[in-house]
């Protein structure tokens, strides 16, 4: 609706300036003066004065009037909109569908992507968190997006891993039951016997180079380990309200994939190999290595892989690594290479990088599993229902409720930080009951959907605005007809707290006008309906917007 009235309104400046004009997003807003809603436009280049606005029949019936104003050397358009043509074209065109371009850009989001052989920290976390909502964003955007969590399954630490597993005495069966913390537990173990023993070190060494070059005897059951892995990831995602497309695992790029990368560098001259035995590549003023001296790969060796693969199969516009800061140098190197070597999509990969999550345990002590912090959540949510005298009863024997509204704090309060900053957690901030937390998008959710349900009327067909004049009213149809923007700019950014602080704002212009539109005592049928159109459109609003964020509205709690 926001991108119809900017068309209108540069469609309009062409015509009176003759030429068209660079805007900025728009800005929806009241007029302290006048309680008018207006629509200030940032403008770009230089316009003049509009002396007149009678050679522009684009905005008639939209705009009352508008002026250029100076702010320092910036101009803004000020437009004065017409209050019930502005609130019966909010209303009756709300579009919160998927969009569906002629030719979609094809995203490939990676993302989550945990190391077997390691604990799924809050990095992890994170990365699960932010790229879900990233692909939730594009989708609605109307990108064919794949979702891909790259899981790591390669590097000495896996001989360590097999090693375990082997000392252990571990059976299929035991790693089917609890694969992540049996895998890891079962490498910590062998570590541990391996300090003192080179003899175990040279073990582990040798399994990984059996596996690296595909003679390792036992290939059907490292097969097998990494299937209940992922079988044991889903259902965790599951809970985060997270899916992925593709799982793929370092292990697929062997020797042939790494020897094609290899003689791509050294046909580009672009790998130099050192007196050490080392191939290395020049990245800036760093020599980055793709090869060490005994011959085996390193990690990024293997994305360089991976990338050429990926594109090989998706043929993808844009591809987003969600990895957290500390490898900002490793995909620096990555965009280099891949420039080096004259990959046409060089230019289209970008590292979305976050912050690290400090001090986030549980009451047994540091997080290790993803799984502990979602039961920690579930826990002290559930506890938090029984202290409450409002908890509905219904929401109470459900226990969805807790898990949905654990969950809900978690996400939210991840996502509503700025990205790529550090931020310390608390449980007791995440899960409170007052201010900007999950907890307020799904109390407000849950509170017009009984409102919906409590009024045993439809809403209004069409909107008639006279019927809404309250100032309220139409702060909260100033709020809506900012959705779109808000979405295309969290999207150009990649920043979801862009979308939850304007979930937020929605939120408390939706109580404030709840506490003067009122339904269920208001006499007037026609009002009555007339404000349920209107609170069915935030309601719808919020749904979307919380989904997009990769939450699950509850209607109840």
């Amino acid at each position: 609706m926001s991108q119809n009235y900017r068309k209108v309104i540069t469609d309009g400046l062409a015509r009176l300036v003759g030429k068209e004009s660079r805007t900025n997003r728009p800005q929806f807003c009241i007029s302290k003066a006048s309680s008018q809603p207006e629509l200030h436009l940032p403008i770009t280049q230089e316009i003049g004065n509009l002396r007149s606005t009678e050679g522009c029949p684009e905005w008639n019936n939209l705009i009352e009037n508008a002026t250029v104003v100076q702010q320092g050397r910036n101009q803004k358009l000020v437009c004065r909109l017409y209050r019930n043509r502005f609130v019966h074209e909010v209303l009756g065109n709300l579009s919160l569908e998927r969009k569906s371009p002629a030719n979609p850009p094809k995203t490939l989001v990676e993302f989550s992507s945990p190391n077997i052989a390691k604990p799924f920290h809050a990095g992890h976390l994170r990365s699960t968190i932010i790229g879900n909502f990233l692909a939730n964003l594009y989708d609605h955007l109307g990108h064919d997006v794949v979702r891909l969590n790259y899981l790591g399954d390669w590097g000495t630490q896996f001989g360590y891993l097999k090693l375990g597993v082997d000392l252990k005495g571990l059976s299929r069966e035991d790693i089917r039951r609890n694969p992540i913390e049996s895998l890891y537990e079962a490498y910590v173990y062998a570590y541990g016997k391996a300090e003192d023993s080179p003899e175990l070190q040279d073990r582990a060494r040798q399994i990984f180079s059996e596996l690296e070059n595909g003679t390792f005897s036992e290939l059907d059951t490292w097969s097998d380990f990494r299937s209940y892995t992922v079988d044991e990831l889903k259902q965790v995602y599951e809970r985060l309200g997270t899916r992925f497309d593709q799982y793929h695992w370092e292990s697929q790029y062997g020797v042939k994939d790494i020897s094609h990368v290899i003689n791509l560098l050294r046909e580009q001259k672009v790998l130099v190999t050192q007196e050490d035995g080392r191939k290395v590549v020049k990245v800036g003023n760093r020599n980055v290595p793709i090869v060490k001296s005994d011959g085996t790969t390193l990690y990024l060796t293997r994305d360089v892989a991976a990338l050429m693969d990926r594109f090989g199969r998706f043929r993808f516009d844009n591809a987003f690594y969600v990895v957290d800061n500390s490898q900002s140098d490793h995909f620096s190197a990555l965009m280099s290479i891949a420039q080096q070597l004259n990959l046409s999509y060089a230019a289209s990969i970008s590292h979305v990088k976050f912050g690290r999550v400090l001090g986030m345990s549980t009451r047994k002590g540091t997080v290790v599993f993803l799984k502990d912090i979602l039961d920690e959540a579930e826990a002290q949510m559930k506890q938090k229902q029984l202290n409450t005298k409002t908890t509905k009863s219904n929401a109470l024997n459900n226990p969805k409720v807790a898990t949905i509204l654990g969950t809900t704090a978690v996400v939210v309060n991840d996502l509503k930080q700025r990205r790529t900053r550090d931020y310390d957690f608390s449980w007791d901030r995440a899960l409170q009951s007052d201010g900007d937390t999950g907890i307020k998008l799904q109390y407000t959710h849950c509170r017009l959907s009984s409102l919906e349900k409590n009024a045993a009327e439809q809403p209004a067909i069409e909107c008639k605005p006279e019927l809404l004049p309250e100032p309220e009213a139409l702060a909260l149809v100033c709020e809506l007809v900012k959705f779109e923007d808000v979405l295309a700019e969290a999207a150009e950014r990649r920043e979801a707290c862009i979308l939850v602080n304007y979930l937020f704002g929605l939120c408390n212009a939706t109580s404030r006008a709840l506490q003067t539109l009122h339904v269920m005592n208001e006499p007037s049928q026609e009002r009555r309906l007339q404000r349920l159109l209107l609170f069915g459109a935030t309601r719808k609003t919020l749904r979307r917007g919380m989904e997009i964020l990769g939450l699950e509205p509850l209607e109840e709690m």
